[in-house]
């Protein structure tokens, strides 16, 4: 298995070398407005994705804790403005990578199968300043669909929720680029073992962990 981080790198050189040419097309006509302008934004996203454990007790196919490789993830987000500070957020990301066997902290790590990590939230972002620099906070919930390429294995989707922030910088009025940094938690834990005769006592082991990841990720914001 191949990685699959290196295909976007020139998807984000792409995007950071394009969106200032078409600021500097804009002219000086572009003048800051106090207050976040009141719009729809489509912003196209790439990434950087990372952690993810599933423990022996969160899966039905291995009895050891396997790790998600770190890697690029890409999606779009949809912001829906409810106020000049308020958006309602439909969010869609994916991150193909790896399932991995480690052995310890310094062992090698071992490739187990692909695996596509998706998520699909809605959500609520605030944000403040001015229509040309804008931070942001942002929370989400929805669903986190785990599927494997794995003979005997089906995808699996759970709730799950997140929360991020960063800023929004507008080149232009209706162009700009989105940096933020989101975490995100799901419910992937084995629940209740003893119903499946994996667990026979009530204790902690009878329950797996939560799926938890970060992401840095970078957006070129469409506005209209």
């Amino acid at each position: 298995m191949k990685p699959k981080s290196r295909r976007w790198i020139p998807i984000l050189l792409v995007i950071a070398c394009c969106a200032p040419l078409a600021a500097r097309a804009q002219g000086p006509a572009y003048r800051v407005v106090h207050g976040p302008a009141y719009r729809v934004e489509l912003t196209p996203t790439v990434g950087f994705r990372f952690g993810g454990t599933l423990d022996g007790q969160q899966n039905d196919l291995f009895d050891t804790d396997l790790e998600v490789a770190n890697g690029a993830a890409y999606g779009v987000t949809l912001d829906i403005p409810l106020s000049p500070r308020t958006q309602l957020e439909l969010l869609a990301s994916r991150q193909p990578t790896e399932l991995r066997f480690s052995r310890d902290l310094f062992g090698d790590a071992t490739d187990v199968a692909d695996l596509d990590v998706s998520y699909y939230q809605l959500g609520l972002l605030w944000q403040w300043g001015d229509r040309r620099v804008s931070p942001f906070f942002v929370v989400g919930a929805g669903v986190a669909t785990l599927s494997p390429d794995l003979p005997g294995a089906s995808s699996e989707s759970r709730f799950s929720a997140s929360i991020g922030g960063g800023v929004k910088l507008f080149l232009a009025p209706n162009l700009g680029l989105r940096f933020e940094g989101r975490g995100f938690v799901s419910d992937f834990a084995g629940g209740d073992r003893r119903r499946s005769g994996r667990c026979d006592s009530w204790n902690d082991d009878c329950y797996g962990n939560d799926f938890s990841q970060g992401q840095a990720s970078i957006g070129l914001i469409l506005a209209f």
